[in-house]
Order: C-alpha cells, then structure tokens, then sequence
C-alpha cells in the first residue's frame, strides 16, 4: 500500500474474533491513520504523542486506551526513536474487534451490554488512567501466551472491567465515525510532522499553509474544520506537552524548559501552561516528583 495512504488494513481472518498483535518496532508508524476495527492498545515500551480527535497529549510505558472504529489518529513517537544509532524500541500489544466480531447480535445480549456501552464510547477515544492500566496490563501481556479459546474468554473479562470503571478520559470531545478523505489526511500529515518537527522554532502561519498548498485564510479553516482546534492551539499544546516531558525528564531550569519548547518568554509559558495543564511549570514538576516517590 502506498505510504501516502491513511486506511490501515489489518490481516483478517475470518474465524477470529479478535486479533492480537505485538509489535516491537523502530518508531511507531507515524501517520495519521484509521481503521474500522477498535483498537484496544497497551504502551509496553517507548514515548511520544497521541493526537486522536481533538486530543494531542503525551503517552509512555504503562498508558492503556481504546481507539474507535475508524477514528484518525497517530501516536508519534518522540524524535530519539527516529536516530539510526540507538537502542530504544517501540513496543505495544494490540487488540483489534469489530462490535460484529462474535455476530451481529452478541453485544446485544443482557451479559454483554455493559461492553456495547463501553464500543460505543470507544468513538470518542478512552485513555484509561494509571490505577486502570496497572490491572490491566499484566492480562493483557498474558493473552500472547494463550490458546485461542482462552484468548477469547481473557478478552471479555478484560472489556468487560474497563467498561465498569470511570477511572478514564476521552480523547476527544465528541464522537467521530467519518474519516478524512485520503488527500486531506495527507495534507494535514504534512503538517502534523512539520510541526512536531520544528514546533522550539518561530513557526509562521505563512510557511505551515504553504506546506498544505493554502493561502493562509483557507488553511485556517481546513485546520480548525478537521482538528476542532486553531492553528495557534494547536501549536501551543505541542509546545506545553515536550515542556512536560522536559518537567518529567531533565534537570533544565523553566526558563531553559520555556525556550527550548519555543515559547518566547517565561511569562508567556507560564500562562499557557497553567491554562492548559491546570497548574504552574515548577508546580507540576514538584507534582510529579512526589508521585515518583510514593508510587
């Protein structure tokens, strides 16, 4: 298939169910993509991020979520997995199900309707929290060892207890079945990776519509009619994610954190990380520290 091409197909089989994969790879593949099957993925290894529906947010070893049929999305993962000498690698155990996998009725049945409710939401995209995955994961891990048959009855159970619990966030504000055409995914591919690529840099609105082929008043609506966000917030939340990762993984000082994530001024940064993740650079950084201590 083209490299340009968006739609991912999936080795199917007609008897299974379901399809479990492990990949352990370079990079996670990089382009926003779908695919009508959910996609229920456990991050074993490897970091970057996750931009699905109107979502751009960070993801790491131990992060659970579930992608809805036919839901764009791309997990990026972060510039040192893209260096040709390294010894970093992407690893994640996937789930993929159709609502019609076991029949067109079988999610319609008393026992298993908490699980529709659970496909259902899946359109909006689920990102389970910590206390979530900490349960789940080791079963998910156990699936690639497993028969079919208990395969099968493993990822029930598991379905069924993420669709009990409320310990989970959406990764978009509303549901979103219908897909980019082909042509658009690529152009707002283009994009995607442009910014990932040069977001600490002085990122003008001239060379990003160019990039996709618009004058500046054209890609401002097709930015903001097919990401729910403008431009400018869009690049402001990449900025504030690699600050994040910065808090979380270095010793640099704000102001370092604040330039090196192309913010121009410290005052700035400040704002538009307090209005994004609720609290102050130093606070979420002390935030963080005392979670690594406790937990």
């Amino acid at each position: 298939m083209d490299d340009n091409s968006i739609y991912f197909r999936l080795p199917k089989t007609s008897s299974k169910g379901f399809i479990v994969e492990f990949h352990e790879l370079p990079h996670m593949y990089d382009r926003l993509h779908y695919h009508p099957e959910l996609q229920l993925i456990y991050i074993v290894a490897g970091t970057g991020d996750l931009f699905a529906g109107d979502s751009f947010i960070s993801y790491g070893p131990g992060d659970l979520f579930l992608i809805g049929p036919c839901q764009s999305h791309v997990f990026k993962s972060d510039p040192v997995y893209f260096e040709e000498e390294k010894e970093k690698a992407c690893k994640t155990i996937s789930v993929f199900f159709h609502e019609k996998s076991l029949g067109d009725g079988f999610f319609n049945l008393d026992e298993t309707s908490d699980i529709k409710h659970l496909i259902e939401r899946s359109g909006r995209g689920i990102h389970f929290d910590s206390f979530v995955s900490k349960l789940v994961g080791p079963k998910i891990f156990n699936l690639l060892d497993q028969g079919d048959f208990d395969r099968l009855l493993s990822i029930l159970t598991i379905l069924d207890e993420l669709s009990a619990t409320d310990n989970f966030s959406y990764l978009a504000t509303m549901s979103s079945s219908v897909p980019l055409s082909d042509q658009k995914n690529q152009k707002v591919n283009k994009v995607f990776n442009y910014i990932l690529d040069h977001f600490h840099e002085n990122i003008k609105l001239e060379d990003v519509a160019n990039i996709a082929n618009y004058s500046q008043a054209a890609f401002c609506h097709f930015f903001k009619e097919h990401t729910q966000k403008t431009f400018v917030q869009f690049l402001i939340e990449v900025r504030v994610s690699n600050a994040c990762k910065m808090l979380r993984n270095t010793d640099y000082n704000i102001s370092q954190i604040c330039y090196e994530s192309g913010f121009n001024n410290v005052s700035n940064f400040n704002r538009q990380f307090k209005k994004l993740i609720g609290m102050s650079p130093s606070g979420y950084k002390k935030n963080y520290k005392e979670k690594e201590l406790v937990g």
